[in-house]
């Protein structure tokens, strides 16, 4: 028998369990050897979801299981918000009892670094989920001095959307492959929808990225990395990053009156989805905002409340910045885990092997979560097939999956949780003007450094 706890309302926060994981990870004790194997009810954490994601996954680990000869499952989806579902591993790994098998909304690396994580890169030799099955970019915020602590069997895709509406009310093509190419051609097509009444923005067409988590991705497009995984160190001040920030300020000057905060008094032009704290509506949807970068999750959510006022859309490939050389993607994952102690392990990981190539093809019909794993063929979300019809749900799902192998490694750090909040700190003093993009990233990159060999060193 399946046993599932579901939250009321919907999905978390996932930037609100990364905060979490910067908070909870130092305090980790552990066992040192994993239990005795025993086949007792194979067992599944998930942080939370819609009843719908809950119940897919109820499934998928039942059937599992009765096929493997498991006397019962057990998934528990949903153990309480943001930081309690990290503390309720973390301790329940301490106690040596944890489930066999766990979903992360934060990369594996910082605990697998510290022992909470099975390496998995010998169960994966001769599986049916080799190491080269997986795009690099993806694989790499699962590892950590070669050594692999998660899958990221499915993920939020990082691209450009843009209104095809109000492409073609301008007479500029709406196909994907006409869409700008580098930034400079984004900006100046951007001039061509923005209008200001006073100083209320009324329509823009793209707006300089301000959100901190996919920073990584402009980051490579200007041919820079926030993070040199290879060899443990941070990069944030780099000549590519002071550019960046320096050409998105010089954009902001230019075509938005230099400053946010107008902006943000005028609408929600961020990610596509409604301002809970002011109420406002995301304008993208409102057909205020002519493009901009989000993830594919957005597919599953786009035609809820509000319901958009327009009918085509679609997606592109991020263009190049002035020292990028080449077109990059990023990902949000959905990373799984076997916890040290699993009473499980092997079965853990075949389950992970089957979820990563059968059961995704089930998970992405329903809900538009991108499967990584280079072998699976999965049809498009039916509810993208119904809304667009089949030809554009195929084009825009082969495109995903396209994207998915040129992701830029992010999400690699132990002190990931520590530099988001840092880098968010940075974007904001940029963005407001409090200090140059040489000054707000020099006292980025000096904290991030020095935490990372603080937690390296212990």
């Amino acid at each position: 028998m399946a046993f599932q706890v579901s939250i009321p309302g919907g999905s978390f926060s996932r930037r609100g369990f990364l905060r979490g994981t910067a908070a909870t990870a130092g305090a980790l004790m552990l066992p040192g050897r994993l239990m005795a194997q025993d086949l007792g009810p194979l067992v599944e954490w998930l942080p939370g979801g819609s009843p719908l994601f809950c119940e897919i996954h109820t499934g998928l680990l039942a059937g599992f299981a009765e096929r493997g000869g498991f006397s019962a499952s057990e998934t528990v989806c949903g153990l309480g918000q943001n930081t309690e579902f990290n503390q309720s591993l973390i301790g329940a790994i301490a106690s040596g009892n944890p489930p066999d098998i766990s979903m992360l909304w934060d990369s594996p690396v910082s605990l697998g670094a510290q022992g909470a994580f099975m390496p998995l890169d010998e169960m994966m030799k001769g599986s049916t989920i080799p190491l080269e099955t997986w795009p690099g970019g993806l694989l790499a915020s699962c590892q950590f001095r070669g050594v692999t602590y998660g899958l990221p069997v499915t993920a939020g895709i990082y691209t450009m959307w843009f209104n095809q509406d109000m492409f073609e009310a301008k007479g500029i093509p709406t196909d994907r492959a006409s869409f700008p190419k580098t930034w400079d051609e984004m900006r100046k097509l951007s001039k061509e929808f923005t209008v200001w009444d006073g100083d209320y923005l009324q329509v823009a067409g793209f707006v300089p990225p301000r959100a901190v988590e996919p920073m990584a991705v402009w980051s490579a497009l200007n041919g820079g990395k926030l993070y040199d995984a290879a060899n443990l160190k941070y990069m944030l001040d780099s000549e590519q990053n002071i550019e960046m920030f320096n050409y998105f300020l010089d954009w902001l000057n230019e075509e938005y009156k230099g400053d946010v905060n107008l902006i943000d008094r005028s609408g929600n032009f961020t990610d596509g989805y409604p301002n809970t704290t002011t109420g406002m509506g995301p304008a993208f949807r409102e057909s205020r905002l002519a493009g901009m970068q989000s993830g594919s999750w957005l597919m599953g959510d786009f035609y809820s409340d509000p319901v958009p006022n327009f009918q085509r859309w679609d997606l592109a490939a991020h263009p190049v910045g002035p020292s990028g050389s080449a077109t990059a993607a990023g990902i949000w994952p959905n990373w799984f885990v076997i916890p040290v102690g699993s009473k499980n392990p092997q079965a853990a990981f075949d389950y992970l092997a089957y979820l990563s190539v059968e059961g995704v093809v089930k998970w992405y019909e329903q809900i538009p979560d991108v499967p990584t794993n280079s072998q699976v063929k999965a049809k498009p979300p039916a509810s993208l097939v119904e809304r667009r019809g089949q030809e554009f749900a195929d084009s825009a799902s082969a495109f995903l999956q396209e994207q998915a192998s040129i992701v830029t490694p992010m999400w690699d750090s132990p002190v990931q949780g520590f530099a988001t909040d840092q880098m968010t700190r940075a974007v904001e003093k940029i963005y407001t003007k409090a200090a140059t993009p040489a000054e707000a990233l020099a006292e980025a990159q000096s904290a991030c450094q020095t935490e990372l060999e603080r937690v390296l060193a212990g």
